[in-house]
């Protein structure tokens, strides 16, 4: 496996310094149309190079990314998502797959890797790994454990572009039967969700506001009124 990511871009293309995470968060707004502005490769590798630094379950790391750059592709996969104009429109969307058994043959791999390294044992990690397998075969649904582990990775996706100035929206209407079979995911993929990158045509979307904490935060058990500052 690789060492952490070096020389990534500190600034956005314009020169602009990143964007704070707490300015990506609060400022982030699906786009619903997109220019034709490409995403500079160093960027798109950026992007791509900080989601797989996302954290998963014993760093299984059970994702997989599509980068649909090409304009006949972007059509296809467009026809294959309720026609959206944005995913023909956008110059880069990646498709985020969840493998519901690839990561069991690349266990070996991360395990001892993750021990030599220090992160656990030379003399114990088949034992760790034999526990982690213990674990995930006695999952009734597989496919919802990759989801939420792929989904991690996406959304580091989606804040590190914000970050670097892009605009994005994630998307989760596609015919997902279809999205395989035009792009050649394996029978075990979960197609999880479709990200645009690129640049926002128009007005940015107005904020339609949040509940506040009062609403969806609870102390201790469920049910239990949130005591902390709800203001914003």
């Amino acid at each position: 496996m690789n060492d952490k990511p070096k020389n990534l871009p500190n600034a956005q293309p314009n020169g602009e310094p990143l964007k704070p995470l707490t300015d990506v968060v609060l400022e982030r707004r699906a786009t619903a149309e997109f220019l034709p502005d490409e995403v500079p490769e160093e960027f798109l590798e950026a992007i791509l190079k900080l989601g797989a630094q996302a954290p998963s379950g014993y760093n299984l790391q059970p994702w997989r990314f599509v980068v649909v750059r090409e304009e006949e592709n972007r059509k296809r996969l467009q026809a294959v998502a309720f026609n959206q104009p944005k995913v023909g429109q956008a110059p880069v969307v990646i498709i985020a797959v969840g493998m519901t058994r690839e990561w069991k043959e690349r266990a070996d791999e991360v395990f001892r890797e993750g021990a030599e390294r220090g992160a656990g044992s030379l003399d114990t990690w088949e034992k760790y790994r034999d526990g982690a397998f213990q674990f995930l075969e006695g999952m009734q649904h597989m496919p919802t454990w990759v989801n939420r582990h792929t989904m991690i990775a996406y959304t580091v996706m989606m804040l590190a572009a914000e970050a670097y100035g892009f605009d994005t929206a994630p998307m989760e209407g596609f015919d997902a039967a279809a999205v395989k079979r035009e792009f050649n995911v394996p029978e075990e993929g979960e197609v999880v969700a479709l990200l645009a990158i690129g640049r926002a045509k128009g007005a940015e979307k107005v904020y339609p506001g949040r509940f506040g904490l009062s609403r969806i935060v609870y102390e201790e058990r469920f049910g239990e009124a949130w005591e902390g500052n709800d203001e914003v």
